[in-house]
């Protein structure tokens, strides 16, 4: 008997699918866990509503998978969410809050603030340098990281899509060392250079530096391909291996989308054009809808295999 999946859907909620399993089930399989992560999304950028109603904006986006997600399953709709990037990955990777792990904004160079000190104020010495699994890097939380946990319980951990847990040239950059077995395309960057498998997902086509190019998809380079449909497809190759050796897995899927730069998915802009959305909100819109198709592929692919 094959064993369960337990879907986590984190918007600025989490989104838990109903699944029943006796006593006996639970003792004797080891879930799979696949935890669904969308960076950057308002509450009100679906259109699946977290509140009492739905509002204008939520009309204003497709995302059938995330809804359907929803009515199987779970929704919470009173939740605090961190308003930037590291401090949220941070608080998953340790069970902590930022007010007690002390990553309260994003990381990316060693031992600098992220953004300019404000005038007249002093920015507190919080840790630059996000999390790590060794005690040695200064102004850094010093955890033993959940995918650590999993894999010496046996799972085969899986970190897909964007990382930015530690800042560039120490340990936390890089999934590897936070307990994951397979790491695809995580780096300490918070942002991809492109979308565009065209650009290469690099940012020499708006002159950016290479901090932003994102790692590891070589293989995509010059195709016609979003960012995202990489990862999902990425995503599904790696779940295939942890299957292959008959291993529970955990797959932390974290989508760049819908961070910036905002660059339309060609398969679903058109529909917002048409639909009268301006710029940039009908590129936004696409990219959103890209991030819930992946949702999709995730769950058909879950389908076939149970």
């Amino acid at each position: 008997m094959r064993a369960p999946i337990l879907l986590l859907c984190v918007l600025l909620i989490l989104v838990v699918p109903s699944c029943q399993f006796s006593r006996k089930e639970h003792a004797d399989l080891q879930p799979n866990i696949i935890l669904f992560l969308v960076d950057d999304l308002g509450w009100q950028d679906t259109s699946e509503p977290f509140w009492t109603d739905t509002t204008p904006n939520n009309r204003k986006f497709h995302t059938p998978n995330m809804e359907r997600l929803a009515d199987e399953g779970m929704k919470f709709t009173q939740a605090y969410a961190c308003a930037v990037c590291s401090p949220t990955r941070v608080s998953l990777l340790s069970g902590m809050n930022a007010a007690r792990h002390r990553v309260t904004n994003w990381t990316l160079r060693r031992g600098k603030n992220s953004v300019p000190e404000p005038e007249n104020l002093s920015i507190p010495e919080w840790n630059v340098n996000g999390v790590q699994a060794v005690d040695s890097i200064e102004r850094s939380i010093y955890v033993t990281p959940l995918p650590q946990i999993l894999k010496d319980n046996d799972y085969l951990t899986i970190h897909c899509g964007k990382a930015h847990f530690g800042a560039i040239g120490t340990p936390g950059s890089n999934p590897l060392n936070l307990g994951f077995d397979i790491n695809i395309a995580g780096h300490a960057a918070g942002a991809p250079g492109s979308y565009l498998g065209k650009n290469n997902f690099s940012s020499a086509w708006r002159g950016g530096g290479k901090t932003w190019d994102v790692p590891g998809l070589g293989k995509y380079h010059g195709q016609d391909i979003n960012l995202t449909e990489a990862l999902t497809r990425e995503a599904i190759l790696a779940v295939d291996s942890a299957l292959s050796v008959n291993k529970p897995f955990y797959l932390y899927m974290s989508h760049y989308g819908v961070h910036t730069p905002l660059e339309p998915d060609d398969r679903f802009y058109k529909k917002y054009k048409d639909r009268g959305l301006e710029e940039p909100e009908a590129r936004y819109a696409s990219m959103v809808e890209s991030v819930d198709k992946s949702l999709g592929d995730l769950m058909a692919y879950l389908i076939l295999l149970y």
